[in-house]
């Protein structure tokens, strides 16, 4: 599937070039994030102001860190194996 065949946003086409493949995981991640940074009226995280809690290890884990900017090379990403779909920001 080319995302280019699709009206998808901009952001979501280099996320799913940055992740390797579009599937549902990128999708919920995506969503979740973009939702955190509205809910808390922040924008992507540039000097570990922010701080992320992932509960799984699957795909949505790397909209994570696209969007919000939190990583685990910059500390501000932690990854608890809850078995989870759950991220607390």
């Amino acid at each position: 599937m080319d995302m280019n065949d699709f009206p998808f946003p901009e952001e979501l086409k280099s996320l799913v070039d940055f992740h390797g493949h579009f599937c549902p995981g990128v999708l919920i991640g995506w969503r979740a994030s973009k939702l955190a940074l509205k809910l808390l009226g922040m924008s992507r995280d540039r000097d570990e102001e922010m701080v992320a809690v992932a509960e799984n290890d699957a795909c949505g884990v790397d909209a994570v860190q696209f969007i919000l900017g939190c990583t685990f090379g910059k500390g501000n990403l932690h990854f608890r194996d809850y078995g989870k779909q759950a991220f607390t920001v």
